[in-house]
């Protein structure tokens, strides 16, 4: 029984091997790197992602997620505000994605924090969604 626990409390603690919380619908783990610096990027096409869907983008040394709602494309930090949970791997529904580790709830199109604990709101960025291919403004990020 102490071995048992030692070990399941590895793989959760340490190992951070637990529990996908993320309902059926999230989809698979989608990520890509972007390697270009500056102007008009494209991190996706309008099909690649579906609604409530999220995808997290590597760019210029900052974790950006890309998610679709059920008006528009949105791009949002991945870090939350409270204790820099990954909001990629998190939930998302009807416009509010909530971290995974506090339960801090946002709002994704301006960030506003919907449900603490966290008090400070997450960045947002402008895309451009053009013939059927979704555009991340690289000179909007720091």
């Amino acid at each position: 029984m102490i071995i048992a626990g030692w070990h399941g409390g590895t793989l959760v603690h340490r190992n951070l091997i637990g529990i996908d919380m993320r309902y059926a619908n999230a989809g698979k783990w989608k990520e890509k790197y972007i390697e270009e610096k500056t102007g008009l990027t494209e991190v996706a096409s309008t099909d690649e992602v579906r609604t409530d869907q999220m995808k997290l983008l590597h760019v210029k040394g900052k974790r950006i997620v890309l998610a679709k709602t059920n008006t528009d494309f949105v791009a949002f930090d991945d870090r939350c505000s409270h204790r820099g949970g990954s909001l990629a791997g998190g939930m998302m529904v009807c416009g509010t994605v909530q971290c995974p580790w506090h339960g801090s709830q946002f709002n994704v199109e301006n960030g506003e924090v919907k449900a603490g604990p966290a008090k400070e709101k997450i960045a947002t960025y402008p895309l451009v969604v053009k013939d059927s291919k979704v555009y991340l403004d690289l000179t909007k990020i720091d």
